[in-house]
């Protein structure tokens, strides 16, 4: 059925029970010397390409691009400018890389540049994502919130500022130090005028991901989305977030959008602008970016057919979050209130249940109980997913009689609306057995 929410009609405490943020994702930029070109020519450097190639193969990368309606390839010295300074995220992460410049050793050598703008606001303000944000480090805590004053979106565009200019820095040492070229003295010699490097070099934005960052929210609060795109989109299966492309309904527009849930309680809306309407919208000035990318962010919903202004997620009731985990997970209703909120205990599984056991653990959501706990050969416990999945759907269970959060009783597996009384019994959905149990909690005591 298809929803239009305009039509919608929202309690005035609606509004508290979720909140979004804006926020740069990852973004690519050229980089170059503009005079180069009239000095250099199109000479491959091939001397300093096989020494570094000797000494530093690691550095060396092979580049294909578009050009000229064709695709050419090209050998680049690319090198990650900056990474996570802790050596833990470095060994338990993938992608520790925060960014990262190529370097073409074909002349007038014109560079690449790529970052991670939320790897940098992480790193910046000494955030592990390894323990704050789901283990995964390209979406900040859920407990970051965007205050009246913008201050978070101000915080990544003085970033964004700093890291262009820190861009300018870098490709100037290396095209001294690498490629022997000295541009400030080069520039100098030739035109008996003295500019420093940050004057002569240009750092142009290719494109950039824009992300609006639904709090407290599942993918199916967004599903109208889908309805009124549902012509013009594509869903992708295979993992937990079940992202969905919509395809732009204007030929040849440089936006591209995506929805998908980027952990429990995040539901992330990522634009993706090119070339030219990038370069419209993230721009290189401190005081006027977040306003640009505001109205970025605005036209782009827009250009779908949605006003970002009076968007809402819809309200779900408890069992309709529960749903949502069972088309994200793949597994029936029951599964999913006895993973979440029913009576389970120490998992042990029978010949017959063995589908169940398998289900579960490809889904990541049970692991083998450890032995200090009292745990032997074919004994499982709810995984720490599970347990932070439990945490962070407090306060999404609405009742679906007056629109009250319920309250979770740990005691007796149930919900309970003290508003208008009505409990959801969750005791009936059971897994595992008292005795276990009891010596789980004995041992995990000791």
């Amino acid at each position: 059925m298809s929803v239009n929410i305009n039509k919608i009609k929202f309690d005035d405490g609606y509004a508290k029970k979720y909140d979004k943020r804006i926020v740069i994702d990852r973004v690519y930029v050229s980089i170059q010397c503009p005079f180069l070109f009239s000095v250099l020519g199109n000479g491959f450097n091939k001397d300093i390409y096989e020494n570094v190639r000797k000494n530093y193969p690691q550095f060396v990368q092979r580049i294909t691009e578009k050009k000229n309606g064709g695709k050419t390839g090209d050998f680049h010295f690319r090198i990650p400018v900056e990474v996570w300074e802790d050596g833990k995220l470095e060994s338990n992460l993938q992608g520790e890389e925060i960014a990262s410049i190529s370097i073409s050793f074909r002349q007038p050598h014109v560079a690449r540049g790529y970052f991670n703008m939320n790897r940098l606001y992480m790193s910046e303000h000494g955030l592990n994502p390894y323990n704050s944000s789901y283990r995964d480090d390209n979406v900040l805590p859920i407990s970051i919130r965007e205050d009246e004053n913008n201050t978070l979106l101000k915080e990544y565009s003085r970033l964004f500022i700093n890291r262009i200019d820190e861009y300018k820095r870098e490709y100037y040492y290396y095209l001294k130090e690498l490629f022997g070229i000295d541009i400030e003295k080069l520039k100098r010699d030739l035109d008996r005028v003295k500019m420093t490097y940050d004057k002569l070099i240009e750092v142009s934005v290719q494109s950039a991901e824009v992300c609006v960052e639904w709090l407290n929210c599942e993918s199916l609060q967004f599903n109208y989305i889908t309805e009124a795109r549902k012509n013009n989109y594509l869903k992708v299966y295979g993992d937990l977030t079940q992202t969905e492309y919509y395809t732009s309904p204007k030929k040849g527009n440089k936006v591209q959008f995506k929805r998908y849930q980027k952990g429990a309680g995040i539901n992330r809306h990522e634009f993706t602008w090119h070339s030219e309407l990038s370069r419209q919208w993230i721009v290189e000035d401190i005081q006027y970016l977040p306003l640009s990318i505001f109205e970025g962010v605005n036209e782009s919903y827009a250009h779908f057919g949605f006003d970002f202004e009076t968007m809402r997620p819809l309200k779900l009731s408890g069992e309709s979050v529960l749903q949502d985990y069972a088309d994200w997970w793949r597994l029936p209703l029951d599964y999913v209130k006895t993973v979440l909120y029913g009576k389970s205990y120490v998992l042990k599984f029978d010949r017959n249940s063995k589908g169940v056991r398998e289900r579960l653990k490809s889904k990541a959501l049970i692991v083998p109980l450890e032995k200090e706990l009292g745990g032997k050969r074919g004994l499982w416990r709810w995984s720490d997913t599970v347990q932070k999945i439990r945490l962070s759907l407090q306060g999404c269970y609405v009742c679906p009689v007056c629109n009250s959060v319920m309250r979770y009783d740990e005691t007796k597996h149930r919900h309970v609306c003290e508003h208008c009384g009505r409990v959801d019994d969750h005791s009936i959905w059971q897994l595992g057995d008292d005795q276990l149990e009891e010596e789980y909690g004995n041992n995990s005591q000791q």
